[in-house]
């Protein structure tokens, strides 16, 4: 019997002329090692604007003061994971955030969280959901 599986998940940019917060997915997690934004699965019952807040402070630890709704990306993965597919809806903001970068949230799926400059970005490996966050918010990376 097919059984499709849809996941909202919700990620925060939060960006300045220089960097974005990005978080390095842990070891045993899918892209692991890869680096992606803070944020991910909204709890059944639970305000997406609540997961930004709760999300942002387990992968980064920091306090989320300002957002503002960017857009809407959309993916379907099927592979042995998901052998009937798995439908990823990411709701994206941009975040206005206080305090310093660290993982709070023991045994999560993030392992480091830090800004890294935007003119290194091209040189480390990210997730697909950056690229289309970066786009979302109008973010050029130097040349």
């Amino acid at each position: 019997m097919h059984r499709p599986n849809s996941r909202l998940s919700i990620y925060g940019v939060a960006a300045d002329d220089s960097s974005i917060l990005l978080c390095r997915i842990a070891p045993g997690y899918p892209g692991e090692g890869r680096w992606t934004l803070p944020g991910g699965g909204v709890e059944w019952g639970e305000h997406p604007e609540d997961a930004l807040r709760r999300e942002v402070y387990e992968e980064a630890g920091m306090e989320l003061t300002g957002f503002e709704f960017l857009g809407i990306d959309s993916r379907i993965y099927a592979d042995d994971r998901w052998p009937d597919g798995l439908h990823i809806i990411r709701m994206i903001y941009r975040t206005l955030l206080v305090g310093e970068p660290s993982v709070t949230e023991v045994d999560g799926s993030v392992d480091k969280a830090r800004w890294i400059p935007l003119a290194d970005l091209r040189r480390v490996t990210v997730v697909n959901l950056v690229e289309a966050a970066l786009d979302m918010a109008a973010i050029d990376l130097p040349r």
